[in-house]
């Protein structure tokens, strides 16, 4: 029904718009979209590689406020951003939840690339574009971009005065102020624009034993930005940039409770319960707070048409987590992990003027030093421990016999006069990239241009990894299975990543082929309970694109396909047990499909837009893959199986319009988006019980508008048919057969307010 509504009102307003407009040019109101995919400003129209870009406009007419927004508007495209759980994907493959593991999608904000996806949770301010480009990127951005690249503009400093200011109110008490000021100091010399943003907003999951609501917004972000002229050929940029993010729980629900985890957890709550029903039940004060500041100077030095592009960066980020690692209202287990990170980027690119012959010249530099200090700490609570550890003698019996064997008589008081344990937990990694590469594009003739690139880097890490018992440990092996170890260790890697691509343009037509290669650096993993589980290697991907681009209609419609090819060698695994991660290179995989995206705006005002992909993601190669819980065998050939949170097919269909009610003084907009998802599979092994079935989401917009841009007033209604649908499930640690989740946010409502001056 939602869906014939929107349909109705869709056609409804065109008709309603075409007779007020049909006398003015279209022309007047299409702007070119511009994309820096090739490290170098050029018409997204005109870039031989698939490329999703979400301007200023759109994400503002959407009300997408967030990464998790950008990805249900892309398809082929996953971004989970629960603190502690950040986790980015496309075509398939999605990078690891673990913080010694490389991401599988570079993440990069005005040319600096960030080496820690946390920095995806920082405020989402002041920007011009978000450009999601996808598969192997690892000739002009690489490393970590086997699956693409998210490469992020915030708007820089003009030469005139600008102000806006942004109020938004909503349910679950949503309070948002956001502020720009842009302020020419000195005629065409210098400029700053400042813009900040201070958002809460009260969790939607209610814990039932802390009293509290779980998965709240709580950020602060202030973006400066002093733009110097100093010449017509020479102008800098520093930006400043601070930001705040705290929450208080992941929001984990138990949804399906075997005997033994229900016995046992039901013993501190009553009320327990296994659905998803927004109540979570955990005890302990979960919460996360990270803290980060970014320094860069962005200098450009034109010689006629060439150009020296240096970008200098700094980047800190200090994070606070408290997980409760039973996710129940027993108190068995807390996990308490402190990071801080920082680190530092020099790129310098040499770019030639348009011509026959085109170039890009550059010379990479990046160094990290990520620091973690955890606890994993059994029965936190030691005047509950006696009485848990009777509920527990059943739930361990099993993990304990082979282990203790004839031992058991002796292990057995050890094990019940230990009324706490703990893991402390040392992880320091320093990480050290240089690289130089270079793209040469040769202009056969007006229509045909044959592209090559190359990347050669060399990388070196050194990892001092330490594991001790607080006690004997006994409960903590038996729970997790972790043990005592020390590792220093330093290693150095090199990988060359070539890139082909011939692209043939006529008449506003383009088709693109291309092969790139990508690699994801190898290294140790904090989560490992042994030392042998620490290590693991480089990935690389190989990947062939066939692309077509058109435009039409004088610019207004813009259609795009790509058909794509990736195979993954040494694929990196990480799989989540019930009692622990593990990671190592085990797999190889393929992952093959085709993405479609179309925008055209039929009238002044009107956007209609609509993406659809289908992903095809298996393992080639995985012998002996994780199994289900309750599995007969220890491990699980999943060749021929597809890989985890990658749906097979995936679209987004939405417009947005403006309605004359008086000239030139006021307009009604309208808007809607629908996104759909296949099923998907949220762990590596595949459980059919961790997974989400195919589900759809519609939001709704509708406000008004003054034509000359000077305020808007617009209501956005988001997950219109209040649906419930999970974010990520897992096992449930220590009780095998029970699992826990969380899941997307219900039915938001939220009513903005902008004035621009």
């Amino acid at each position: 029904m939602n869906k014939i509504l929107l349909l109705s009102i869709l056609i409804a307003s065109n008709h309603i718009w075409a007779a007020d407009v049909k006398e003015k040019k279209r022309r007047d109101y299409i702007e070119e979209v511009i994309v820096t995919a090739q490290k170098r400003a050029e018409s997204a129209q005109d870039v031989p590689l698939s490329v999703s870009v979400m301007s200023a406009d759109r994400m503002q007419a959407s009300a997408i406020k967030s990464f998790e927004d950008v990805a249900l508007a892309s398809p082929n495209t996953d971004i989970n951003m629960t603190p502690g759980y950040v986790q980015v994907g496309m075509r398939g493959l999605n990078s690891p939840i673990n913080d010694g593991m490389e991401q599988s999608v570079g993440f990069y904000v005005d040319g600096i690339y960030y080496g820690k996806l946390a920095f995806l949770q920082d405020a989402f301010l002041d920007l011009s574009r978000v450009e999601l480009l996808k598969g192997p990127q690892g000739t002009l951005f690489g490393k970590n971009t086997v699956a693409g690249a998210i490469n992020v503009s915030s708007v820089n400093p003009v030469h005139e005065w600008q102000a806006a200011t942004t109020l938004t109110t909503g349910n679950f008490s949503d309070q948002e102020v956001s502020a720009t000021v842009n302020a020419p100091l000195i005629d065409d010399k210098l400029a700053l624009r400042i813009a900040a943003t201070a958002h809460t907003k009260d969790g939607y999951v209610y814990n039932s034993q802390r009293r509290v609501d779980e998965k709240q917004v709580d950020k602060k972000g202030i973006r400066s930005k002093l733009l110097l002229d100093a010449n017509d050929e020479l102008n800098f940029v520093l930006t400043l940039y601070r930001s705040e993010a705290r929450d208080n729980g992941q929001g984990w629900e138990p949804f399906v409770l075997q005997d033994d985890a229900a016995t046992v957890h039901s013993l501190f709550d009553a009320d327990l319960e296994d659905s998803f029903d927004y109540v979570g039940h955990s005890n302990s004060d979960n919460y996360s707070a990270s803290d980060s500041t970014v320094v860069n100077l962005d200098t450009n030095w034109t010689f006629g048409e060439k150009l020296l592009t240096i970008i200098a960066s700094h980047a800190e980020m200090d994070e606070s987590l408290y997980l409760d690692a039973d996710t129940g209202p027993a108190p068995i287990a807390d996990w308490d992990r402190q990071t801080q990170y920082n680190q530092q980027m020099l790129e310098i690119r040499f770019t030639s003027a348009p011509g026959k012959i085109e170039y890009i010249l550059g010379a990479f530099g990046f160094r990290s030093d990520n620091h973690l200090d955890g606890d994993l700490r059994m029965l936190p609570e030691p005047a509950v421990s006696g009485m848990l550890l009777n509920a527990l003698s059943s739930a361990l019996a099993e993990q304990l016999g082979p282990v203790t064997g004839p031992l058991g008589n002796i292990i057995d008081p050890l094990l019940y006069s230990a009324t706490t344990d703990s893991l402390h937990q040392i992880f320091q990694q320093d990480t050290s990239t240089l690289a130089v590469f270079s793209q040469l594009s040769w202009n056969i003739s007006d229509h045909l241009t044959a592209i090559a690139g190359l990347r050669a880097s060399t990388e070196s890490k050194s990892v001092n990894l330490v594991q001790d018992y607080e006690q004997t440990g006994i409960l903590l092996q038996s729970a997790f299975g972790v043990t005592e170890y020390k590792l220093r260790e330093e290693r150095k890697e090199s990988n060359v990543a070539p890139k082909l691509s011939l692209k043939y343009g006529w008449d506003d037509k383009m088709i693109y082929a291309s092969y790139s290669e990508g690699f994801k650096a190898g290294g140790y993993n904090p989560l490992a309970r042994t030392a042998d589980e620490s290590v693991f290697d480089q990935e690389t991907a190989k990947a062939y694109e066939l692309g077509y681009k058109l435009t039409a209609f004088d610019g207004a419609l813009t259609a795009n396909a790509a058909a794509f090819h990736t195979q993954f060698s040494d694929m990196q695994i990480q799989a989540f047990i019930g009692n622990g991660f593990i990671v190592s290179n085990a797999a190889q995989a393929t992952t093959e499909g085709l993405e479609f995206d179309l925008n055209y705006q039929p009238w002044r005002g009107t956007m209609i837009y609509a993406s659809a992909g289908y992903t095809n993601p298996v393992f080639d190669e995985y012998p002996d893959g994780p199994c289900p819980a309750g599995s007969q065998t220890e491990t699980c050939d999943l060749t021929g199986r597809q890989l985890p949170r990658a749906p097979k097919y995936s679209a987004n269909l939405g417009f947005h319009t403006a309605l004359p009610l008086i000239e030139n003084k006021l307009a009604l907009v309208l808007g809607a988006d629908y996104s759909w998802r296949d099923d998907i599979y949220f762990d590596l092994d595949l459980d059919p019980v961790d997974s989400q079935t195919a589900y759809s989401l519609v939001n709704l917009h509708l406000g008004l508008v003054d034509p000359q841009e000077r305020w808007h007033f617009i209501v956005h209604i988001k997950n219109l048919e209040d649906k419930l649908i999970r974010q990520f499930t897992a096992d449930l640690p220590i009780f095998e057969g029970s699992h826990m989740g969380f899941v997307m946010p219900p039915r938001m409502i939220s009513a903005e307010f902008n004035v621009s001056l």
